[in-house]
């Protein structure tokens, strides 16, 4: 059943093992060709099944997707190609776009909102492979924002002195190295 399925790829991916639950996928997508079907139509139980949702669990650990509105904490931990990374995401107010590029020891992250509006306090980002990064470089809004970095388990944690708002108009843009 498709939808028990997904739910172990997408733990398999939290879990680190990113290369069994692709294969997972790769084997759902497969056995219901998606090119001869609505890709999000696999038939369990019958036709328009909602455990088939369980797919968007397996994007989210591929994204290393995390979200706590009232915080206004959002973290990404990309699994497949950190280094040239792009996802859409959706909070409580919005959607938009992560992208992040890796460029030696540094990290270049962007959020750009699409729709709605994002309130952030705290971002989380992983590390370029090797690197052990001590600043942070924020713009929002086309001004600098004071930040704190830390390194906690083995993730970044940049922290903003003030709340920050993005809208449609206005991205978020972090460089740590």
């Amino acid at each position: 059943m498709n939808g028990f399925e997904y739910q172990v790829a997408g733990h398999m991916i939290w879990e680190g093992m990113v290369t069994e639950g692709m294969a997972i996928t790769r084997a759902i997508h497969d056995r219901y060709q998606a090119a001869r079907r609505n890709p999000w139509n696999e038939i369990e139980c019958g036709d328009h099944y909602a455990r088939s949702m369980a797919s968007y669990g397996v994007f989210l650990a591929a994204c290393g997707f995390e979200y706590h509105g009232p915080k206004g904490h959002i973290g990404f931990a990309p699994r497949l190609t950190p280094e040239n990374f792009k996802a859409a995401f959706t909070v409580a107010e919005g959607w938009g776009s992560f992208s992040q590029t890796v460029k030696g020891k540094e990290l270049h992250a962007r959020i750009e909102l699409k729709r709605g509006r994002l309130r952030l306090r705290s971002i989380v980002l992983t590390p370029a492979k090797d690197a052990t990064p001590s600043t942070a470089k924020v713009l929002a809004q086309g001004r600098a924002v004071d930040s704190r970095l830390e390194l906690k388990d083995g993730k970044i944690l940049v922290t903003f002195a003030e709340d920050v708002v993005l809208t449609p108009e206005e991205g978020l843009n972090v460089v740590v190295g």
